[in-house]
C-alpha cells in the first residue's frame, strides 16, 4: 500500500505517517525500486489502534513502548494493562480536579475580599 493510499484509508496526512515511522512508531516501510513506500496492509490496523490510544491520551512514547517492536500490535493482556495504568491516571485526576472544584466553590460561597482571597489560597 502507497503512503497515500494508507493516509486515506486512516484518514490522517502523509507526513504524519512519516512523523510515526520517523519516531519508530510503526516499522518503515519497504522502498521500491522507484523510492516509494510500500507499506504492508497491517500498518493500517497499526495506525487506527495508535489513532485510537492517542485519542484516550496516550502518548507516542507510551505507545511505542507497549508495542513488541516487530510491528505488531500489543497482546490483549498488555493493552489491558495499559489500559488499566491509563485509567488509574484519569481516576487520580478528576479527584485532584474534584477537590479544586470543591475549593472554589467554598471560596465563591464566601464573601470574597483580598485579604479572604490570600488566606483561602494558603489553605
Amino acid at each position: 500500500m502507497k503512503i497515500g493510499e494508507l493516509a486515506r484509508a486512516a484518514g490522517i496526512s502523509t507526513s504524519r505517517i512519516r512523523f510515526y515511522e520517523e519516531k519508530g512508531v510503526i516499522r518503515p516501510a519497504d522502498r521500491g525500486g522507484n523510492g516509494y513506500r510500500d507499506y504492508p496492509d497491517t500498518t493500517l490496523e497499526a495506525l487506527r489502534m495508535i489513532l485510537l490510544a492517542q485519542s484516550l491520551g496516550l502518548s507516542l512514547a507510551e505507545i511505542k513502548a507497549s508495542a513488541p517492536g516487530d510491528g505488531t500490535l500489543p497482546s490483549c493482556d498488555d493493552a489491558r494493562q495499559i489500559l488499566s495504568t491509563r485509567l488509574a491516571d484519569i481516576d487520580a485526576h478528576l479527584a485532584r480536579l474534584t477537590a479544586m472544584r470543591a475549593r472554589i466553590v467554598a471560596m465563591m460561597d464566601h464573601e470574597l475580599t483580598p485579604g479572604a482571597i490570600v488566606t483561602a489560597l494558603r489553605s
